[in-house]
């Protein structure tokens, strides 16, 4: 291991003392929405679920709870890619259609016109985002 390698704590308890708490949040069920504003790039994750690689997009944003790692899937970040140059004017909101567990779900992905929305996601950020 190079010397600006740190080695790892040997648990659960001492890599999450390491690496600090986390907030992160999906939509699972019929009708759930999320609203919030994009505050850094998408991160790609993969995971191994009943021996398949998943992979899905992990969506820095902001919602009124602060600071969250929103996952989607492709479909849903590429939907929001979509809309990258109002990022830094507007707040957006998902909405899933399908029930929990449903792969065919779809998704819808707009731009919220409500200015005083992404005013108040705004202040909410600048108490409790800190960027690197």
């Amino acid at each position: 291991m190079g010397k600006d390698k740190k080695q790892l704590p040997d648990s659960w308890g001492g890599r999450m003392k390491e690496w600090g708490g986390g907030d992160f949040t999906f939509l699972s069920s019929d009708g759930e929405a999320i609203i919030f504003i994009v505050v850094g790039l998408p991160q790609q994750m993969e995971s191994n679920y009943k021996g398949k690689i998943q992979q899905r997009i992990g969506c820095p944003v902001v919602t009124d709870t602060g600071y969250q790692l929103y996952i989607c899937g492709k479909r849903v970040a590429r939907k929001l890619a979509k809309f990258e140059k109002q990022f830094e004017t507007s707040a957006f909101m998902v909405v899933r259609h399908g029930a929990e567990g449903d792969v065919n779900a779809k998704y819808d992905v707009k731009p919220l016109p409500e200015k005083e929305t992404y005013s108040a996601l705004m202040k909410i950020k600048e108490q409790d985002f800190k960027p690197k």
